[in-house]
């Protein structure tokens, strides 16, 4: 591993523990420069700025979970069970995150994995399966994609709560059963 990687990991684990303890709003670059022993320079030279790193993080966070839960018919339920699980593990981040002026880098990276998972999963179907053409498909897809974004931000408003892996269950079921009762 080059050095420069190693010390661009260095800056985002840094500023990683550093958000698990205190809000973003509170971390500046001088934190992250002394947490992993750089000066300020060393940082912009890897990063523009803190929300700089912050969608890298984000985005790298995303792109771990889309690669190990590629979202099919039979994983849709899992990879947005491995998102929650990932949430859960980062609680104090998410909040951090979640809770700045930052937010929309979350929201658009949340989105992201939404419209991915939902895509993904419509597109599994043929529209002969149960009738729909382009439009419908299009239609169907930004309806379930409303409502996991809708379902993922209410789960973190309300305190990402432990009981949120039967209500994904029934939320997959019941948004999914009246688009995708047949398939080929």
């Amino acid at each position: 591993m080059s050095k420069n990687l190693v010390t661009k990991n260095a800056i985002e684990n840094a500023f990683l523990t550093l958000l698990s303890e205190r809000p973003l709003s509170e971390i500046g670059i001088r934190d992250i420069a002394d947490a992993c022993g750089i000066n300020r320079n060393t940082f912009y030279y890897h990063f523009k700025n803190i929300p700089g790193l912050l969608e890298e993080v984000v985005r790298r966070m995303v792109d771990d979970i889309l690669a190990k839960y590629p979202p099919t018919f039979a994983s849709l339920e899992d990879c947005f069970l491995a998102a929650i699980g990932l949430a859960r593990e980062n609680k104090d981040i998410i909040y951090n995150i979640y809770h700045s002026t930052n937010r929309a880098i979350f929201e658009r990276h949340l989105w992201h994995i939404c419209d991915y998972s939902i895509s993904s999963f419509v597109d599994s179907f043929s529209g002969d399966t149960f009738g729909a053409g382009e439009a419908e498909l299009s239609v169907i897809k930004d309806f379930l994609k409303f409502e996991c974004f809708g379902f993922a931000i209410d789960w973190i408003n309300r305190g990402m709560p432990s009981d949120v892996n039967e209500k994904v269950q029934i939320f997959i079921r019941l948004a999914t059963a009246q688009f995708f009762q047949h398939r080929s």
